[in-house]
């Protein structure tokens, strides 16, 4: 079945007429290649795209106020260039697919300053040195990383790693030292 007929099927089958009424829509075990058009959703807010066959993501038919985005058990070997407009984000499942660089993929995600809840593991890049504590440190607002808490201990250590000035500077005030 065709990716428009199968969501007008599943909007017919929830009851919903109109396309401004569509906050959640799931588009799971479709078999889809890549993410359709779904510009149309102005309202949607939860997408679930999971367990599908998507190599190349392209998101930018999707609405920047999307707070819910489910892209695990897929084939994505890269988010680059796709999800940057998605600022609004919350949550964001992207375990269980082929995601290389963790560098470019904080880097596309910089911009979320509202993401709690994330999940990478099973990719490549969870398995790449400092993995966890650089994660921590480009997306502050994290709270479960991986299905596990971030624990404050661990803030502080990615501080510590990845700003060090800044933590010489705090920790010489906090000291009533003089940085040097």
């Amino acid at each position: 079945m065709e990716v428009a007929e199968d969501i007008k099927h599943s909007l017919q089958k929830s009851g919903i007429r109109r396309d401004v009424d569509v906050c959640h829509l799931s588009l799971t075990k479709r078999k889809l290649p890549g993410v359709p058009d779904l510009s149309r959703f102005h309202f949607l807010r939860e997408l679930w795209l999971n367990n599908n066959k998507i190599r190349e993501l392209n998101c930018r038919s999707l609405n920047c106020c999307l707070t819910e985005l489910y892209l695990h058990n897929n084939n994505i070997k890269s988010i680059s260039g796709a999800l940057n407009h998605l600022t609004c984000l919350r949550l964001l499942f992207l375990h269980n697919n082929q995601i290389r660089g963790l560098e470019d993929t904080m880097h596309e995600l910089r911009k979320m300053q509202q993401l709690q809840t994330a999940t990478f593991f099973l990719n490549p890049i969870s398995h790449e040195p400092g993995y966890r504590h650089h994660v921590i440190h480009c997306l502050p607002s994290i709270r479960v990383l991986d299905r596990r808490e971030v624990k404050s201990a661990e803030r502080r250590r990615s501080f510590q790693i990845y700003s060090q000035e800044r933590h010489r500077v705090l920790q010489s005030v906090g000291f009533c030292r003089r940085a040097m």
